[in-house]
């Protein structure tokens, strides 16, 4: 990594760069930017859930090899690790995973349907606040449960990341209700969709607090 670039953790960043006065010297940035220009020159859109998914799975990718080579640094052979010690993660299998992409999917749906309408000025800033954190949701949605089971780092260094991821998600969710709440009010045309949206993020905040309940439970219960 080069040095003017930041380290990790990156889950702490929502990625919104243009509102960042560290963007030069951030890796991220860096490479978003590189992923965005790759999509719009073969004619994809960045935003499409599917594409997402794909580039979320590239992700957990480049994480796994950045992983293995940290543990090469310091000794730890990956390879000599049993399998039956860090069972495969499908974050589809997570219900807080499948309500976080059930509401991507929705809501890019009705972006696309708001392009097409041409955007009222009076939700402008709504329309960014939802198209800017309706693919970041599910990303880092994503990112939390494939933590749920991770046994290569210590209990503090999850938790450090687990709250970070966390903290991004409900940012988003807070912002984007925010949103909604507003749009509703100027799109009365559009009252059934985004009332279902705001039902869904409610339903996400729900299973977000059961789920990390359940964490905490079972942190404690294997402890004792």
């Amino acid at each position: 990594m080069s040095p003017k670039y930041k380290p990790p953790p990156y889950n702490y960043c929502d990625y919104r760069c243009a509102q960042c006065n560290e963007k030069e010297n951030c890796l991220v940035y860096k490479e978003n930017q590189e992923r965005l220009l790759n999509h719009y020159l073969k004619g994809e859109d960045p935003n499409d859930p599917d594409i997402f998914l794909k580039d979320l799975q590239k992700i957990f990718k480049k994480t796994t090899e950045m992983i293995k080579k940290s543990a090469a640094e310091y000794d730890i052979d990956t390879a000599k690790l049993p399998d039956n010690e860090e069972p495969k993660i499908n974050p589809r299998d997570y219900v807080v995973y499948q309500l976080a992409f059930q509401y991507a999917r929705e809501s890019h749906n009705f972006i696309k349907q708001l392009q097409n309408e041409a955007i009222p000025e009076s939700v402008l800033e709504d329309f960014d606040d939802l198209l800017w954190y309706h693919s970041l949701i599910v990303a880092k949605t994503g990112r939390l449960v494939s933590g749920f089971n991770d046994r290569f780092f210590d209990d503090e260094i999850k938790k450090m990341e687990e709250e970070g991821t966390l903290s991004v998600i409900k940012k988003g969710i807070k912002l984007s209700k925010n949103a909604l709440h507003h749009m509703l009010n100027e799109l009365p045309e559009h009252f059934y969709t985004i009332s279902d949206l705001l039902e869904l993020l409610n339903r996400l905040s729900e299973q977000l607090q059961k789920d990390m309940h359940q964490q905490v439970e079972s942190t404690l219960s294997d402890s004792n």
